[in-house]
């Protein structure tokens, strides 16, 4: 069985950028992740590609509204071509666009006319969603959100988010399989008893399964997130995780 590569969503580290690109790339990559996922600032896209060069790293993708793709879809080609990335993430969606089932069943067809505008672009660009603990926990007829867009969007990928599945209490090792070959990379995250977002290793999730699973499905990457860094410092935190991942993975 193979491993997965083991990257940072860049938004785990949102208060350390003014420090500058550089030396956050410096220090994820001096503790050993190999990639990062960039949030969505598009003049930062020519600086952002050289530094991850300059630091050996490479950039899996980056969370992207589904506006930007709708309505700017040039100067996202042009973000993502300077970071060298091909998977577009949605990463985040209001409540009232999955409301209603007739509401969700619309949004899952705005995201597959998306995804289906990225694939026609014919550059090797995708487009996905990334959930969190909502589209797992509300259900219309006996469907999830995620089994009605997995339904009504066939052209769209996905990244699970681990810990906010866990959190909305399903079987996330059934969530990954089901997805299958539409699965592009996960989130590695874990929960607290609370389910707020906590260091790899310290909560309930049961990231070695999800981590074995993901890779036997053909996951290549891995993709550390942790929305609030309470216990440890941000810098301190990502390395903990980090290093539980490497007696897992």
């Amino acid at each position: 069985m193979g491993k997965l590569n083991i990257g940072m969503q860049i938004y785990t580290l949102r208060d350390e950028i003014s420090r500058g690109y550089d030396e956050v790339f410096k220090q994820i990559a001096d503790i050993g992740y190999k990639s990062v996922e960039m949030t969505y600032n598009p003049g930062d896209g020519e600086e952002v590609g050289r530094l991850l060069k300059k630091h050996g790293l490479i950039a899996t993708g980056a969370h992207i509204g589904v506006e930007a793709v709708e309505n700017d879809i040039e100067t996202v080609v042009k973000f993502m071509d300077n970071i060298g990335a091909d998977y577009i993430i949605i990463p985040w969606i209001a409540d009232d666009v999955i409301s209603t089932l007739e509401k969700t069943v619309e949004t899952a067809k705005r995201f597959e006319a998306a995804a289906k505008k990225v694939a026609a672009l014919n550059n090797g660009m995708e487009l996905g969603f990334h959930n969190h603990t909502i589209e797992f926990a509300r259900k219309f007829d006996g469907k999830t959100v995620m089994d009605i867009f997995f339904e009504e969007a066939p052209t769209l990928k996905f990244q699970v988010d681990a810990g906010w599945a866990c959190a909305a209490g399903v079987d996330v090792i059934e969530a990954l399989t089901k997805l299958g070959p539409r699965l592009r990379c996960i989130h590695i995250k874990d929960v607290d008893e609370n389910n707020a977002p906590t260091e790899i290793g310290s909560g309930k999730a049961d990231m070695k399964s999800v981590i074995e699973t993901a890779a036997k499905l053909g996951v290549e990457w891995g993709i550390v997130e942790q929305d609030s860094c309470v216990n440890y410092k941000p810098f301190e935190s990502v390395k903990i995780s980090y290093d539980y991942i490497r007696t897992i993975n």
